[in-house]
Protein backbone atom coordinates (compact mmCIF):
# COMPACT_ATOMS: atom_id res chain seq x y z
CA UNK A 1 0.00 0.00 0.00
CA UNK A 2 1.94 3.40 -1.01
CA UNK A 3 1.92 6.09 1.74
CA UNK A 4 -0.43 8.86 1.18
CA UNK A 5 0.70 12.57 0.54
CA UNK A 6 -0.35 13.06 4.42
CA UNK A 7 1.41 10.48 6.05
CA UNK A 8 4.20 11.52 4.05
CA UNK A 9 4.45 14.60 5.15
CA UNK A 10 4.26 13.59 8.68
CA UNK A 11 6.93 11.58 8.26
CA UNK A 12 9.07 14.32 6.90
CA UNK A 13 7.90 16.29 9.33
CA UNK A 14 8.54 14.36 12.26
CA UNK A 15 5.02 13.83 13.61
CA UNK A 16 3.08 10.98 14.66
CA UNK A 17 -0.04 10.56 16.17
CA UNK A 18 0.05 7.85 18.53
CA UNK A 19 -2.41 4.86 18.41
CA UNK A 20 -5.12 3.98 19.24
CA UNK A 21 -6.74 7.43 18.45
CA UNK A 22 -9.51 8.46 20.43
CA UNK A 23 -13.22 9.74 18.54
CA UNK A 24 -11.87 13.47 18.72
CA UNK A 25 -8.58 12.48 17.40
CA UNK A 26 -9.78 10.02 15.05
CA UNK A 27 -12.23 13.15 13.80
CA UNK A 28 -9.12 15.52 13.37
CA UNK A 29 -7.11 12.90 11.14
CA UNK A 30 -9.86 12.18 9.20
CA UNK A 31 -10.53 16.04 8.56
CA UNK A 32 -7.31 16.64 7.73
CA UNK A 33 -6.91 14.01 4.96
CA UNK A 34 -10.20 15.77 3.72
CA UNK A 35 -8.29 18.83 3.62
CA UNK A 36 -4.97 16.53 1.68
CA UNK A 37 -7.57 15.31 -0.82
CA UNK A 38 -9.27 18.25 -1.79
CA UNK A 39 -5.75 20.40 -2.07
CA UNK A 40 -5.56 22.37 -5.17
CA UNK A 41 -1.34 22.22 -5.10
CA UNK A 42 -0.71 18.25 -5.15
CA UNK A 43 1.89 18.68 -7.64
CA UNK A 44 3.12 21.11 -5.54
CA UNK A 45 3.30 19.38 -2.32
CA UNK A 46 4.46 15.88 -4.57
CA UNK A 47 7.70 17.95 -5.69
CA UNK A 48 8.37 19.45 -2.83
CA UNK A 49 7.73 16.00 -0.95
CA UNK A 50 10.36 14.21 -3.34
CA UNK A 51 12.61 17.50 -2.95
CA UNK A 52 12.16 16.45 1.22
CA UNK A 53 11.41 20.76 1.55
CA UNK A 54 9.02 20.85 4.94
CA UNK A 55 9.84 24.05 4.76
CA UNK A 56 8.28 24.98 1.18
CA UNK A 57 5.45 22.53 2.39
CA UNK A 58 4.28 24.24 5.48
CA UNK A 59 4.02 27.82 2.95
CA UNK A 60 1.14 26.11 1.90
CA UNK A 61 -0.56 22.76 3.08
CA UNK A 62 -3.41 23.43 4.40
CA UNK A 63 -2.49 20.47 7.20
CA UNK A 64 0.35 22.30 8.72
CA UNK A 65 -1.11 23.79 11.76
CA UNK A 66 -2.60 20.05 12.24
CA UNK A 67 0.98 18.17 11.98
CA UNK A 68 2.57 20.98 13.85
CA UNK A 69 -0.19 20.08 16.83
CA UNK A 70 0.65 16.17 16.21
CA UNK A 71 4.18 16.56 15.86
CA UNK A 72 3.49 18.52 19.67
CA UNK A 73 1.27 16.30 21.30
CA UNK A 74 -1.18 18.72 21.63
CA UNK A 75 -3.89 18.51 19.23
CA UNK A 76 -6.74 21.38 19.99
CA UNK A 77 -8.97 21.44 17.37
CA UNK A 78 -11.94 20.00 19.43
Amino acid sequence: MNESRLQRLMRLRGAAASLPLDAAEARDAAAAVQRCVQCPNQRLCDEALAAGDAKTLSLFCPNTHYIQQVRNGSLSFR
